[in-house]
């Protein structure tokens, strides 16, 4: 494999010393010599991850994808190591991997076998086991010269999970009243008001009226049309403290599962309005279901005040006023109260917002100014 890996660069270099040859003899041709891999982006990952019944409370095992590519990953020339400072989340297939390589000047890249010194080119429809750490050739176009990265795929562990939150800042300057959310901003959050918009998809932004409608604008709210809904629009949640959040949605390429909770504004409900809808990229209608009060679910999200919620490693999380975290890992059917996740002793304030930022990090601010971010280890 090696002698066939030479001859082929070998060859390269024959066709193109050639070619200039062709060319103007006043051109002077010398190959290019600096070598380097300058992208390494993720494609599409497979997520087995556990689930509780909401009838029976048993685990079972889902799969799931993930886009790899929300994961940056970071190149080191100095010590020619490529790695993911975000851990993947817990139960990715690090197996079986699908990467993008480019390499500076079209160099060509190959993978290096975990076992001895074989070599195969490497091509992104190819699966790569990154469950171990790989090395990674690349060859300048001359044929000659040659470097070696060593790429680490960090995943979260599913042996002994543990989350952590940590304070970045107290701030009296963060401070907030209610009416206030955090909402994604590329790799970081941002303060803003509710208004009327309860939150935001990757292509439009919702808004429920004061007549109880509830509206989307893909033209950042400039202008507005009328949801589709499959039930009564009198089943809405409540304008006042409703929050709408999404995440990539699995099963389909440029497509968001967007979620929208609520209180009910029947007095006598005690229980959240929970209503979702599959969301296309391209622009496209997608009705809102709601998610009626069930006898068989014995894990409903309870009434609450003040709710904030966000989607991190796959789950949607929930925080009322109470400091009490509920976790749903059926994209909003049942609600559990999960104590892995509780919020930190030392966390001071009366009300919360959460959201998560474009790598997938966890954020959680409170009306006092402390600006948290949450970790699984």
């Amino acid at each position: 494999m090696r002698r066939f890996f030479l001859r082929c660069c070998v060859l390269l270099a024959c066709v193109s010393t050639v070619t200039s040859c062709l060319k103007d003899d006043e051109e002077d041709y010398s190959g290019f010599t600096d070598v380097a891999i300058t992208q390494f982006t993720l494609g599409t990952l497979n997520r087995y991850t556990h689930t509780v019944s909401s009838k029976t409370g048993n685990d079972t095992i889902m799969k799931s994808t993930l886009a790899g590519s929300s994961y940056r990953m970071t190149i080191d020339h100095l010590n020619r190591r490529i790695y993911n400072a975000t851990p993947l989340p817990v139960g990715t297939d690090a197996a079986h991997v699908l990467c993008t390589v480019s390499a500076k000047n079209g160099g060509l890249v190959a993978l290096k076998s975990v076992i001895g010194d074989t070599l195969r080119w490497h091509a992104a429809t190819d699966s790569v086991d990154l469950s171990v750490p790989r090395v990674f050739r690349v060859m300048a176009r001359d044929g000659i010269n040659t470097r070696d990265y060593t790429v680490t795929l960090n995943v979260s562990s599913s042996q002994g999970v543990s989350f952590e939150w940590q304070m970045v800042k107290a701030d009296e300057a963060l401070a907030w009243n209610e009416g206030m959310r955090l909402e994604a901003d590329g790799d970081s959050v941002r303060l803003c008001a509710k208004d009327k918009i309860v939150g935001r998809s990757t292509t439009a932004c919702y808004m429920l009226t004061d007549d109880g409608r509830l509206c989307c604008s893909t033209d950042n709210g400039a202008t507005w049309r009328d949801e589709p809904l499959d039930d009564d629009a009198s089943l809405l949640p409540a304008a006042a403290e409703a929050v709408c959040i999404s995440w990539p949605y699995g099963p389909a390429d440029n497509t968001d599962y967007v979620l929208l909770v609520g209180k009910p504004r029947q007095e006598d409900i005690g229980t959240m309005r929970v209503w979702h809808k599959i969301e296309s990229h391209d622009g496209s209608k997608g009705q809102w279901v709601l998610m009626p009060f069930d006898d068989d679910n014995h894990y409903p999200l309870p009434f609450s005040n003040n709710l904030t919620m966000a989607c991190y490693e796959n789950m949607v999380l929930a925080v009322d006023d109470n400091k009490t975290v509920r976790v749903s890992r059926d994209q909003g059917v049942s609600w559990h109260v999960n104590s892995v996740y509780k919020l930190p002793s030392t966390l001071s304030g009366s009300h919360f917002t959460m959201a998560t930022d474009a790598q997938g990090r966890l954020w959680l601010l409170t009306n006092s100014g402390q600006l948290w971010q949450g970790k699984l280890r």
